[in-house]
């Protein structure tokens, strides 16, 4: 038995001193840039206001710089009752506005058009999106985390729409106007199977790091949370892009994808690969004072 006991060991150690030799070994990573691809990214809320879609080129992986603004394309976004011609924003190469007074009606279905050169013809795309029920605010509150010393919690009091079944929420804070979660990575968003009754109370939507400077609360900071409705599409392109950018986990899971888009080609003469995503969503917010 005793025998029996050592062989077992022994393998063990064989098979991870096999692991750490493998994990070590030289593995020359090809670092040639891939082929450019055209990136369409927008939306339209039940805000009034100017709404924007951003056309660019990708870059390198190593560039150091934004990516390229696509000039001369025509920009559409309609709905059944409307459409809205998006103009180029004469200081912004490849960003295309709504008039300021524009703003989405729930319940509508909202398309986008594009047509724009990317590699000496015209190409044209197009995508659409449901624009969801907004939820009810009722306040927000702010809390002492009762699990780290350095967190204030942002908490939600209110009610989701009665007219979905299926609720995908998307958490944004804002610290005397200025946005703490202005990246896609640091969105938060939830789906309905997390959310399992229509009233919300205390409902935890983001914690305000104390350490660090421009999440510190001072006595009288105004503190915004947002609430937006969105598609389960458009939760799904943020928890997938997301889940790219912060790497795979665990460690020796599947290489990285392209992330998933729902732009897709109408006439395209060449095969471009393309990225990016077009959305509607309702949006309310409210504040409180700290």
């Amino acid at each position: 038995m005793k025998m029996n006991k050592n062989i077992k060991i022994n393998s063990l150690v064989f098979v991870i001193a096999a692991l750490i030799y493998a994990c070590t070994d030289r593995i020359d990573i090809s670092t040639d840039d891939a082929p450019p691809r055209l990136v369409i990214y927008g939306y339209i809320t039940t805000d009034k206001t100017a709404h924007s879609i951003k056309i660019t080129r990708s870059g390198s992986y190593f560039a150091t710089t934004p990516p390229e603004g696509i000039s001369g394309a025509i920009v559409k976004i309609r709905n059944s009752k409307e459409e809205y011609l998006l103009p180029e924003d004469p200081d912004t190469p490849g960003l295309y506005v709504t008039d300021a007074d524009v703003a989405g009606v729930e319940g509508e279905t909202y398309t986008l058009y594009v047509a724009v050169d990317f590699d000496g013809q015209m190409e044209e795309y197009t995508a659409s999106s449901y624009l969801p029920y907004p939820v009810e605010i009722d306040k927000i509150d702010l809390k002492e985390s009762d699990y780290f010393d350095d967190r204030i919690d942002v908490l939600f009091y209110g009610r989701l729409p009665d007219e979905s079944d299926d609720n995908y929420l998307s958490f944004h804070t804002y610290r005397n106007n200025i946005a703490l979660t202005d990246s896609l990575i640091n969105f938060s968003v939830v789906d309905g199977e997390y959310i399992e009754k229509k009233e919300l109370e205390a409902v935890r939507c983001t914690r305000l790091k104390q350490d660090e400077e421009r999440s510190t609360l001072v006595k009288g900071d105004v503190v915004t949370l947002r609430v937006d409705a969105i598609t389960k599409e458009y939760h799904d392109f943020v928890m997938n892009a997301q889940s790219e950018l912060y790497g795979s986990n665990p460690i020796f899971s599947g290489p990285p994808a392209n992330i998933q888009t729902n732009i897709t080609a109408v006439r395209s003469g060449n095969d471009i690969p393309i990225s990016g995503f077009f959305t509607a969503y309702s949006s309310k917010q409210a504040s409180t004072v700290w």
